[in-house]
């Protein structure tokens, strides 16, 4: 669970994290692969704090795969820090979701983000739509912005 933060932008979904051990490489510092679990806990909780939850969503026909995952690091982060996934979407979703995503431990920047998702028919395999409640419904909350 998270919340919602007013930015100069528009609004980011914020989550929180805390830094497992198991998390952790040789080097005392979160592996880089983590961080994709980091991003998709956050998305999983935006949607449900906004309303929509994934797995629901799933049960009714839409799958949400990820289809690109940039990651840009600048600082590590180490065992039991405190960080938070800041997310919002980057443009209208039509039959892709982007994200922008930072990773944060208070005012340091650790890792910057973008994620693509494509809406896709879970009968058919095909790409479609997103449903059209949720496009609002992300417009409307202020989480879509670039």
């Amino acid at each position: 669970m998270g919340h919602f933060q007013a930015t100069d932008g528009g609004k980011v979904h914020v989550h929180d994290v805390r830094v497992r051990y198991a998390d952790t490489d040789r080097m005392d510092m979160v592996y880089h692969g983590t961080y994709a679990a980091y991003l998709e806990a956050a998305r999983v909780e935006m949607l449900r704090d906004a309303g929509f939850v994934y797995a629901q969503m799933e049960q009714e026909g839409t799958l949400l795969p990820v289809v690109q995952l940039d990651l840009t690091y600048k600082l590590p982060a180490r065992y039991d820090e405190l960080l938070e996934v800041h997310s919002h979407i980057t443009q209208p979703p039509t039959s892709k979701l982007e994200l922008h995503c930072e990773v944060r431990r208070g005012e340091d920047l650790l890792v910057v983000g973008r994620v693509v998702l494509v809406f896709v028919d879970g009968r058919s395999g095909r790409p479609k739509r997103a449903p059209k409640e949720l496009a609002q419904a992300m417009s409307a909350m202020g989480l879509v912005w670039s």
